[in-house]
């Protein structure tokens, strides 16, 4: 059953579409990026305060990729285990602002430093280029972890929806490459087929926010007309093998269209012998890992997140 939080947000949402507000998948990219991101912005709580913030860029390629480093309270000085954090928006709408709230309450809860993530979005840049940054962002870091203030052996990836999907793919290709992985994967209700529809995907495809036609928007701007879905940067959950995987935290909502690839690719990793944990809040929606202006469901989401995360690198 959905909870009362996410039927009332819902119904706030239709609302305002009745009212006349343009739904998004209605509206050209770059318009509807602008209106979203700060809508989604003001959807996140308060942003807690931590020890530091600090911004910066490096090359990247296809220019310079703009981050953000969150220092927890209370850390001690020195080298912190790190989690290197992507975005989500469907690989076309989201930034650095629309989660500062989130990356805040993560570095806090688990006393660990995050690094958030500024890639390259669609159409602008469609696929592979949030991809792309996504890989690089991470092995500059890690191959520098010393100007970021991150223990190179402590480093983890994560995101929600699309940065999910990045995180995934990051790791699967480190360990394609033969070259050093992440240390920990934290998978936010991720996009890991994209070349099927699912069960869950044809149960919520209308009156959950994250409606098909919504999908369709981003996947339009994100993957041109002939792009092959079975690759693994966009299907990472099609990898014929999934040994050797970092261990994980998967997250998915109940009433989301993602649910159930969600939980394939924890099953995936489950049966090929990485520790994972698995959990799924049943009552709630798409998003509401950042939407914790409105749904408490979030604020728990990221607070078990965090825990997970801090019992893995023992902070």
């Amino acid at each position: 059953m959905l909870d009362s939080e996410a039927r009332l947000l819902l119904d706030l949402m239709n609302k305002a579409v009745e009212d006349g507000r343009p739904k998004l998948s209605s509206l050209p990219h770059a318009v509807g990026r602008t209106a979203v991101d700060k809508m989604s912005e003001d959807s996140e709580a308060n942003p807690p305060d931590v020890a530091s913030v600090h911004d910066g860029a490096f090359a990247g390629p296809g220019g310079e990729i703009r981050f953000r480093r969150y220092r927890p309270l209370g850390a001690p000085a020195g080298a912190l285990p790190t989690l290197i954090y992507y975005h989500g928006g469907g690989f076309v709408i989201g930034n650095i602002e629309t989660h500062d709230s989130t990356c805040r309450r993560l570095a806090n809860k688990s006393r660990c430093q995050v690094i958030s993530i500024d890639y390259r979005l669609a159409p602008e840049h469609p696929f592979p280029a949030p991809i792309d940054d996504g890989i690089a962002a991470f092995r500059h870091i890690r191959d520098n972890a010393a100007s970021f203030e991150a223990d190179p052996k402590r480093l983890a990836v994560g995101g929600d929806s699309a940065g999910g999907a990045v995180a995934a793919v990051v790791c699967q290709s480190c360990r394609s490459a033969g070259e050093k992985m992440p240390a920990f994967q934290m998978l936010i209700y991720p996009a890991t087929d994209s070349s099927r529809q699912s069960a869950s995907r044809r149960e919520f495809a209308k009156g959950y926010f994250l409606e098909k036609d919504l999908i369709d928007w981003f996947w339009n701007a994100y993957a041109p007309a002939g792009t092959d879905l079975k690759d693994l940067r966009l299907s990472p959950l099609l990898a014929a093998d999934f040994a050797g995987l970092p261990p994980a935290f998967v997250l998915t909502a109940g009433f989301d269209p993602l649910r159930d690839e969600g939980r394939a690719y924890a099953n995936r990793l489950i049966d090929a012998g990485v520790k994972t944990t698995y959990v799924n809040y049943p009552g709630t929606i798409h998003g509401f890992f950042s939407l914790t202006r409105f749904l408490q469901q979030g604020i728990k989401a990221n607070d078990e997140a965090a825990g997970v995360l801090a019992a893995f690198f023992g902070t």
